[in-house]
């Protein structure tokens, strides 16, 4: 007997965080350094070194795309960068779902969250969409950015869990 799983995919590209633009500050002044440095001790190769790496590894940070993959209410929530290298932020199960409203919701306001997490484009003006996660008796604030087969799915397998989507 085969099952059949529905299984929504939708991906949004996300604007650059800050700890990308400290990565790369510090590689330059690390480069600065090192130069400054080099012209007294071999420890500013080093710096040059250090701060060369640095940039070369926040580069590949900077285009950084959320994946949700929605399969019979489980979501997991993947982040990609540089198109090339993929780790999986976040998972959790229609169970541990407390309620899915609009990110913008007062239905929020009143819940003491313990946790947030950020996966959207970060644009102004995008519609979020905010899951409450409770487990273990402490609540995760989820943000993601949907398409309508994501709210779809979401409304058919956490009907009783959706609010004002």
């Amino acid at each position: 007997m085969l099952m059949n799983d529905s299984y929504v995919e939708y991906a949004v590209k996300s604007k650059s965080e800050a700890n990308f633009y400290l990565g790369i500050g510090a590689g330059i002044i690390c480069i600065l350094l090192g130069l400054g440095v080099l012209l007294f001790d071999l420890v500013g190769l080093a710096l040059v070194m250090i701060g060369i790496f640095l940039i070369g590894f926040f580069m590949k940070m900077k285009n950084v795309e959320y994946e949700y993959i929605i399969t019979n209410g489980s979501f997991e929530i993947s982040a990609i960068y540089g198109a090339s290298r993929r780790k999986v932020k976040k998972q959790f199960d229609a169970a541990d779902v407390k309620m899915v409203c609009p990110g913008d919701s007062n239905r929020i306001a009143g819940e003491k969250i313990e946790k947030r997490y950020d996966f959207t484009s970060k644009k102004n003006g995008e519609a979020k969409v905010a899951a409450i996660i409770e487990k273990n008796d402490k609540k995760e604030l989820v943000l993601m950015e949907f398409n309508d087969k994501c709210v779809n799915h979401v409304k058919t397998y956490l009907r009783h869990k959706v609010y004002d989507l």
